[in-house]
């Protein structure tokens, strides 16, 4: 077994974090509160929309957003198959049926072709996924939604500093919805955002998102007045100082985080520019600049005399841990029970059997990079056909 370990993540809390965390605790005041608004100030500042609704997952983001826009039972969102389970979760939870639409082969994000023809009069949302932060084909989703004014809300869990015509994510579309999960590129342990240009939208999910009471407990502490009302039908789903404390922190280096998000994928590009043959990652497009959460690459398994698991078992033997991202949803046990099958989406099976996630995070060494190249490339000329 190899000496060196390369994980596929591995997280460093700034001590700008640390000391936010301690300030928070030593407030006594722990839940919703002032850090909770300073969070959501600094997201509209970093990604150039007003209107911001910190929660407790993007998960709960993507249900109140598709709740505040009305997808319930006797609608449906198109979405992508290639994706975390949450996207098609929140569609469910709130009764709606997720009708998905394949990908394209190249970027693995939904094909804006696919959901022209998925359309119907039923068509409530288009939820689309920034996979791996790397931008969808914004401008054609937007002509096609606005064309028949249905909203386009973004699953954008992987895609803050993200840019897309030189605007993010949230500028692109009607919502959405951003994941500070330990893995992401700014954390909070756990939490997301809604983000929008529509007040309405993340007023309501504001409201709903603390069991739709008229007055936090914060803002009965402020004003120093008890009485509050529940006004409709919530859900329990707030953002505690604690974790907007973190985010905070996290969010003074993430410019220069994302710095050296690039520079690796840099180093991957051209480490691997030598076996395009057997293994693929995404090209720079003019115009698009990628959050590089995820550095996704997809072997040509037909030039190959192994499967994927094999290369990520010999990967892991050469002590470089990497993952899948992701087992598309018509795969899993659950999701085949609505009779999906993934012969209708042949671009999200074909990528799902053959992706593989190398190791990115900002403290990964580019000298690492350089070993996960090195292994992979011997691997794929060890096995090659």
């Amino acid at each position: 077994m190899a000496e060196r370990r390369i994980p596929l993540f591995d997280l460093k809390l700034s001590p700008a974090a640390i000391r936010e965390v301690n300030s928070v605790l030593i407030s006594g005041w722990l839940t919703t509160g002032a850090r909770v608004q300073a969070f959501e100030r600094e997201l509209a500042a970093v990604t150039g929309v007003r209107y911001v609704s910190a929660v407790s997952s993007a998960t709960a983001g993507l249900f109140l957003t598709l709740e505040a826009l009305g997808c319930g039972p006797g609608t449906e969102v198109i979405t992508t198959p290639f994706t975390f389970v949450a996207t098609a979760e929140a569609i469910l939870r709130n009764g709606a049926l997720p009708i998905f639409a394949d990908i394209d082969p190249v970027t693995l994000n939904i094909d804006p072709d696919e959901v022209e023809r998925k359309i119907t009069d039923r068509t409530a949302c288009v939820l689309v996924v920034d996979i791996g932060g790397y931008p969808c084909e914004y401008r054609r989703l937007r002509e096609i939604c606005d064309a028949r004014k249905i909203p386009l809300v973004a699953d954008a869990s992987h895609s803050l500093g993200a840019r897309y015509l030189r605007k993010t994510t949230a500028q692109q579309v009607d919502a959405a919805v951003y994941s500070f999960q330990a893995t992401k590129n700014v954390t909070t342990a756990e939490g997301g955002a809604v983000i929008s240009r529509h007040r309405i939208l993340t007023d309501r999910v504001k409201l709903c998102s603390l069991h739709a009471m008229t007055r936090t407990a914060y803002q009965r502490r402020q004003e120093k007045h008890w009485q509050y009302d529940i006004v409709d039908l919530g859900y329990k789903g707030n953002l505690s100082d604690v974790h907007a404390a973190i985010g905070l922190g996290q969010l003074q280096g993430f410019a220069a985080n994302q710095k050296k998000r690039q520079a690796i994928a840099d180093r991957y590009r051209h480490g691997l520019a030598g076996i395009g043959d057997w293994v693929r990652s995404a090209k720079p497009v003019r115009g698009r600049i990628p959050a590089w959460h995820l550095y996704i690459v997809r072997l040509r398994l037909s030039r190959m005399g192994i499967d994927r698991d094999d290369v990520i078992r010999l990967m892991a033997e050469s002590g470089v841990e990497c993952g899948v991202h992701y087992r598309p949803l018509f795969d899993m046990s659950f999701y085949q029970t609505l009779g999906l099958s993934r012969q209708f989406f042949p671009n999200a099976a074909y990528a799902g059997d053959r992706v593989i996630s190398l190791p990115m995070y900002p403290e990964l060494r580019l000298r690492d990079v350089d070993y996960v190249c090195d292994r992979l490339r011997s691997i794929v000329m060890q096995y090659s056909r």
